[in-house]
């Protein structure tokens, strides 16, 4: 009996065409990969049977996916496919017919089939095909056409609509921290979760996050592959590190690209209630013939978001000196004070292109490749300066005589390209796969509308505050057969060899964002004999003694056996050996994952794991020198602080130690029944303990602070900070997902879906603070602030329901999400400024109409009655009243869209 899950069903949830109807009236170009017979799906290294022979007139599930690189009695591979390609609008188009006349008006339960019967790759290292259904861990898998009705252009975005155990939180005041977008999976930081793409490890980003949940996060940029270029997601959500090495502690992503031919062409624009954030996106993609049997499959994106700002009016009480006489200034009374720029979301403009290239040479031999390259900009407002502040130069060709807000600009240029070679039948019936994956990430950050006061009338308005450059070349062989041991079924063997080498840069900026040009205010100045902070305002640039690059190489080896002791039951088993040359040194992890299933309605499922991530290079050497506002000695003013590099003699003063891996314990245990075709349920929970969790010290500031950094050539820093494996935690919770189909007869069906995810976390031990911190003051490694960053500031609980409605030309989406309560911690010294924010209600709608066979039009809402965070955010004189400093959908209300496809 076949069941049905939501999340591996791309046309249930907000698809463009209606069911049945969407299956029918595409021509086969235009059919996605999910709907065409035989089509390639799978990620490039997969040995798996690519087209199956079906009985005349067989029901055949149309989101089924068919075994890839089966081997069929007289009909090879390569004959198979030539055959495909000359005929596939011919076969296919009686049966589109067939299902168009069948699903007008009422859809029948064929027409509507399930796919968790979909073959899916992620956490299967062995040659036998598994399923959603039959998978030990639970994986999610979303469709491209989920991800594109969703009505944002951000794949994150997407995926946070989605899946529950993935949450994608804003932070107001945008840094570059907020450039990529970090996201979270079952609790854990984006840097635990390892992305792939057709299987393959994506190199990370430059761009490291400083601030909020994401701290101490350089993770792998999903914004930057275009999301039309995409066939599916497959998320596996449980610790895969015995298979696929660092970084995969609480799951794996794993992005494929299409496979197939024919194209279509989608134009998005959309805007917030409020009239601001504007959107735009168009994506193509086109799949063509190569030679007799080859697929190359190209796509384009570009994406443009403006700006939107929500921050009210701030606190200052005069933005000018007073006159001469004591009196204020009568620019006072029409001066604005809505003058903080930067609460709210970023202006961005990107474009990305990615092409896919599958090229069987004979039966046993495929090469293949793949890439993608993206640019995008990233600008958003910071700080006012007021005019009567310290750090603001009035006068000269580039002063600001009503103070200035300055901008925050990060370049970026992303790549990443993999070739490579597969085959079967070598020795034994050995199927292969060695690849080759070259990736790097360049980020520039510059600012404008800016100064360095330090050079008084001399300062430029524009810095090149620094260069980052991440990039990581990963060459895999992987090997699989299956053997015959008397068991129930064959066992499984795959094992593997991996080569990575990565490296991480930082250069130095323009020497006026850094350099201290020894400005004092002129007599007879307000401020005379004062001076002002040196370096470039919002960030200092890096100082070329401070520049570095460092790099590392890996090696690992890895086995992966599965086996079937009883016909009901599976059990595999995996290992892997990775040694580092620099710092980590040789890790260990391993699995245990079984599977029991009773009888066909109902089974259990667990596994038991060990895993590791690698401290980034980034975590060793970053460094960034920031201007952060505080009430300092009852006066709210700028202040400049550091992150130091841990192995930084500024870091080792403070007590810093060398990074070392985190290390994981991942318990996890479910079950899955499935009473009939219409109904399922699936339930896991999981406990994940981590070991030297690697987190942001607390920011330490106070004139001994200041003195100590001085002397050993850290100048003008009012406080500092740096990267430590600070805490032992633990994350427990439990995913539920629950689907159930309800035919209407002539008026439709409607797919209702229920989703939770709980998890909580908490510290179990935290480091205890270095004892040349606390000859200082008072300090704390980790306070209350930082504490609560693990604990309390992302919600415990989201819950997502929704209802896909498809009757005739129209599809229906209507989802609720709940985002439980989650507190903020704004000061580790008073706790009278936490603020604990209320369970809030997100309605999305989607409502897609079919024109004609090729046209589809859209229009929809996201947080369509408009709902923002409690308005409780502790007060401050940037930006006054306000709705805090994090949320788990955002700040910036209701957004409405509209989406035209064209399918050609």
């Amino acid at each position: 009996m076949r069941t049905f899950n939501w999340l591996t069903a791309p046309l249930w949830r907000g698809s463009l065409l209606p069911l049945g109807r969407a299956a029918a009236l595409k021509p086969d170009s235009a059919i996605s990969s999910e709907d065409r017979i035989g089509a390639a799906t799978q990620p490039s290294g997969s040995k798996l049977p690519r087209h199956s022979k079906l009985p005349h007139h067989s029901k055949l599930p149309r989101h089924s996916k068919l075994p890839h690189h089966s081997k069929l009695p007289g009909h090879s591979k390569l004959a198979h496919r030539k055959r495909l390609h000359r005929y596939n609008h011919l076969k296919l188009l009686p049966l589109s017919l067939a299902c168009g006349l069948a699903s007008f008006g009422v859809e029948s339960a064929e027409d509507r089939s399930p796919t968790l019967d979909t073959v899916v790759v992620t956490g299967n290292r062995g040659a036998e095909q598994r399923t959603v259904t039959t998978s030990p861990t639970p994986i999610d898998v979303i469709s491209g056409e989920q991800l594109r009705a969703v009505g944002k252009p951000s794949l994150l975005e997407a995926l946070g609509k989605l899946i529950p155990s993935f949450n994608l939180p804003d932070r107001a005041g945008w840094d570059a921290s907020g450039v990529v977008r970090s996201a979270t999976l079952r609790g854990l930081t984006a840097s635990h979760v390892l992305v792939l793409v057709n299987g393959k490890r994506r190199h990370t980003s430059a761009t490291l996050n400083i601030n909020g949940i994401n701290s101490g996060a350089a993770p792998s940029d999903l914004d930057l592959i275009p999301v039309a270029a995409i066939d599916h997601v497959e998320v596996l959500r449980d610790g895969a590190a015995a298979q696929y090495g660092s970084d995969a502690i609480s799951g794996v992503i794993n992005i494929i690209l299409k496979q197939t031919t024919g194209g279509s062409s989608d134009t998005t624009l959309g805007q917030n209630y409020d009239g601001k954030r504007g959107t735009g996106q168009e994506a193509l993609n086109y799949g063509f013939q190569v030679g007799e049997a080859g697929v190359l499959n190209v796509s384009l994106d570009t994406r443009y978001q403006e700006r939107d700002n929500k921050a009210g009016s701030n606190g200052y009480s005069s933005h000018y000196y007073p006159l001469a006489d004591g009196s204020p200034d009568p620019r006072e009374a029409t001066s604005s004070h809505h003058t903080y720029k930067g609460y709210g979301s970023p202006r961005s403009q990107l474009g990305d292109v990615a092409y896919n290239l599958d090229l069987p040479l004979n039966d046993n031999l495929t090469l293949y490749s793949f890439s993608t390259l993206a640019t995008r900009e990233n600008n958003d407002g910071q700080n006012f300066r007021l005019p009567n502040g310290r750090n603001t130069i009035t006068t000269g060709p580039n002063g600001y005589p009503d103070g200035y807000s300055p901008y925050w600009l990060v370049n970026e240029t992303d790549f990443q390209s993999a070739f490579g070679a597969k085959g079967n039948d070598i020795g034994g019936g050995w199927g292969w796969d060695l690849s080759s994956t070259y990736g790097r990430n360049y980020a520039k950050q510059r600012t404008y509308d800016n100064q360095n006061p330090s050079l008084g009338e001399s300062t430029p308005n524009k810095f090149t505050s620094g260069i980052y450059i991440a990039d990581q070349l990963t060459t895999n062989l992987d090997l699989k057969n299956t053997y015959e041991i008397g068991l129930a079924k064959p066992l499984d063997v795959a094992f593997g060899l991996e080569h990575r080498r990565e490296s991480y840069e930082t250069r130095a900026g323009s020497e006026a964002s850094y350099i201290d040009g020894g400005y004092v205010f002129p007599a007879g100045h307000p401020r005379a004999g004062q001076r002002p902070d040196p370096g470039a305002q919002v960030t200092n640039g890096i100082r070329p003694e401070d520049a570095q690059k460092v790099s590392r190489n890996s090696v690992a080896s890895y086995v992966d056996l599965g086996f079937y002791p009883t016909e009901q039951w599976y059990v595999g088993v995996a290992g892997r050996y990775e040694h580092y040359n620099e710092g980590v040194g040789g890790t260990r992890s391993g699995k245990l994952s079984t599977r029991y299933a009773f009888n066909p309605v109902f089974a259990l499922r667990g596994t038991v794991s060990n895993g590791f991530r690698a401290p980034s290079l980034a975590n060793e050497i970053f460094t960034a020198r920031s201007t952060g506002f505080d009430t300092i000695n009852g006066v709210y003013q700028s202040y400049n602080y550091v992150i130091l590099p841990v192995d930084s003699a500024g870091a080792q003063a403070l007590g810093a130690k060398s990074l070392k891996p985190e290390r994981s314990t991942n318990f996890s245990l479910g079950f899955a029944v499935t009473p009939s075709d219409d109904l399922s349920l699936t339930v896991d929970g999981y406990v994940i303990n981590l070991r030297d969790r690697l987190v942001l010290s607390e920011r330490f500031q106070g004139p001994g602070i200041a003195s100590l950094l001085d002397s050993i050539g850290v100048p003008a820093t009012a406080g500092a900070q740096y990267f430590t494996n600070g805490a032992n935690t633990r994350t427990s919770g439990v995913d539920v997902v629950g689907n159930y189909r309800q035919n209407l007869d002539r008026y439709g069906s409607v797919k209702w879906t229920a989703a939770l995810n709980y998890n909580h976390t908490q510290i179990l031990s935290v480091n205890d603070t270095p004892a040349q911190l606390a000859a200082l003051g008072n300090f704390q490694l980790m306070g209350r602030q930082s504490r609560a960053l693990i604990t309390k500031t992302s919600p415990s609980s989201k819950m997502i329901f929704s209802a896909d409605w498809a009757i005739h030309d129209f599809d229906v989406n209507l989802r609720l999400t709940r985002y439980g309560t989650y507190t903020e911690v704004n000061s580790s010294s008073d706790a009278s400024l936490d603020r604990t924010y209320s369970a809030k209600w997100i309605t999305d709608l989607d409502v897609a109409y079919a024109i004609t066979k090729q046209l589809t039009v859209a229009v929809g809402a996201q947080n369509l009655f408009d709902k923002y965070p409690d308005h409780i955010g502790v007060k401050n004189s940037s930006f006054g009243d306000n709705w805090g400093s994090y949320s788990p959908f955002g700040f910036t209300g209701g957004y409405y869209y509209s989406r035209v496809q064209y399918a050609f």
